[in-house]
């Protein structure tokens, strides 16, 4: 063989290794968004049920869809309201213990009690039902917990399956804390839909791939040891708890690195095919210790860096609308991506999203710092035939907020920068169809309580009223024209919303902003908006 040769070979080598070529499955934006959930405790004192409405105002900000509670009686009336107002539904969690001091063992003569109460008083607001949490280690005198669990688990799956009201809502297994337990009660199949685990890294970072003597380990750890334990079949998981501490003393990290960890994690968790995760918890307790600082919010209801992170990567996958067939793109990233993950997402109106990030540490386990590891040079190259014309950068940064970027196409080539916080590049083309025709809400940035409304009376006038978001006179068809206008009809009166003083004044341009909201601009009127100032979020409901 020539030198010439040699060097050549080398060289195209050195160059596959650098390209990652992609043949990836493409995901519906809003899948990733549905995969979110928090752990509330609506029956709390202090935190939670002295702040009940801050509380519910700031959940409706993070765009969270889902929070994983207990069937207490004084729950049903937080999980109803949340539902009615936000459209947030509960996987609830069944357990009714015997009469006692904590713990007390669970009572399965109560298991038809429960049930109907669930169906009585809070059936629409539930999206699954979950066997008992934990009771490996909250059984109190019972001694014989591995029978109990199964015969209540069992039970709880065998009544709501023959019930009319109940048979199609999903079980999930019982959660279980080591691997002892999940080895003594063994295979759920027979009576679970989806299984469980409980997923914390602790200090670690969510794509950590070893185990240290503390008991953290990896993700593949969970599914594929604790995972088989439970659904030898391999039914899909929810991870139904998860999440960091703060408390730094004991188990904790900072808030800077919680909160681009905990982007991370349902990032990573939805890579690996975990079916929903639900964060560990809401808000801090008023409690000491670690237990007390696993809220997104602290317990004064201020932001930490992980509520903001994960609310801002709610907002910018947030697709509701009927299903739809994602369509492939070809591209390959060229760099150094030994520790770099990326997913392909793709919108209703064609735009794409490719989520990125290095899975690597930011956080010192043995000197309790932040560290900061480089930034990553990468090529997102295009194919050569494609309609691709813009691509917008929204990188998370230290406190959890979004940087904004146009980046420029060159050659079918986006240079960007990886880093240890998620990135997500938008890839749109100016043919593309913005909104697709449906029903909406309207809510206004600055009242996100508040939606438009027709008062039922004109059919040229609409008004902004504080109410629930349940009214039909709130509900827009919105209906694309042919040109890049949009007619919006209400859907209680079945007027048009136009300008009256004005001829074809019932045509308007919806215009997508950066942030993920829109302006509304009659075509006609001097560009006249609905309310001057306006940036507006288009809620899907049909």
């Amino acid at each position: 063989m020539s030198k010439t040769l040699v060097i050549t070979v080398f060289i195209v080598l050195i160059i596959l290794s650098l390209v990652r070529t992609q043949n990836v499955t493409v995901y519906p934006a809003d899948s990733f968004a549905d995969s979110i959930g928090v752990n509330t405790h609506w029956a709390y004192p202090n935190v939670y049920i002295n702040n009940y409405t801050g509380l519910k105002s700031k959940l409706a900000e993070s765009g969270i869809r889902y929070v994983r509670d207990g069937t207490f009686p004084n729950v049903f009336l937080r999980l109803n309201d949340l539902y009615n107002s936000l459209g947030v539904k509960t996987n609830l969690i069944t357990s009714r213990w015997k009469s006692g001091p904590w713990p007390q063992p669970l009572d399965p003569e109560q298991i038809d009690v429960e049930l109907n109460d669930v169906k009585n008083q809070t059936l629409a607001a539930i999206v699954s039902l979950e066997a008992p949490n934990e009771y490996d280690v909250s059984h109190g005198p019972d001694t014989d917990w591995i029978g109990t669990i199964k015969t209540y688990s069992s039970s709880v799956y065998a009544k709501a399956k023959a019930d009319q009201l109940l048979k199609n809502i999903p079980i999930i297994g019982p959660s279980l804390t080591t691997l002892e337990a999940y080895q003594a009660v063994g295979n759920s199949d027979p009576y679970i839909d989806q299984g469980n685990q409980h997923i914390y890294q602790w200090t670690y970072w969510p794509g950590f791939s070893g185990y240290d003597a503390n008991g953290t380990r990896s993700i593949t750890w969970y599914l594929d040891e604790l995972g088989k334990l439970q659904s030898p079949s391999g039914k899909p998981v929810q991870a139904t708890e998860t999440g960091y501490t703060n408390f730094v003393d004991i188990g904790g990290l900072s808030e800077e690195a919680d909160g681009k960890y905990m982007a991370r994690i349902f990032a990573e968790f939805f890579r690996r095919g975990i079916y929903r995760t639900y964060k560990y918890e809401f808000v801090n307790q008023a409690i000491p210790g670690r237990e007390g600082f696993f809220g997104l919010l602290r317990n004064d209801l201020t932001e930490k860096p992980s509520f903001r992170a994960v609310s801002n990567l709610i907002h910018i996958f947030n697709d509701k609308g009927p299903t739809f067939l994602p369509t492939p793109l070809s591209y390959t990233l060229s760099g150094t991506t030994d520790d770099v993950r990326q997913i392909l997402f793709q919108k209703r109106d064609g735009d794409y999203y490719l989520m990125v990030w290095l899975e690597v540490s930011c956080w010192n386990v043995t000197q309790k710092v932040d560290l900061y590891p480089p930034p990553l040079l990468l090529s997102l190259n295009l194919p050569t035939e494609n309609s691709i014309s813009n691509a917008i950068l929204y990188a998370l940064n230290n406190t959890g907020d979004v940087n904004i970027v146009n980046l420029p196409i060159t050659n079918n080539q986006v240079i960007f920068n990886a880093t240890d916080k998620i990135s997500v590049i938008k890839l749109s083309s100016s043919t593309m169809i913005s909104i697709a025709r449906g029903v909406y809400r309207l809510l206004p940035k600055n009242a996100l309580h508040s939606a438009l409304s027709s008062n039922g009376k004109r059919n040229d006038i609409a008004v902004i009223r504080e109410q629930h978001w349940t009214n039909i006179n709130q509900q827009w068809i919105i209906e694309p024209n042919k040109d890049e206008f949009y007619h919006i009809i209400n859907r209680g009166t079945s007027q048009p919303l136009k300008l009256n003083r004005y001829f074809d004044c019932q045509k308007w341009k919806i215009e997508p902003l950066p942030n993920f909201y829109y302006r509304v601009v009659c075509q006609h009127g001097d560009n006249q908006l609905i309310n001057e100032s306006q940036q507006w979020k288009l809620e899907w409901i049909t």
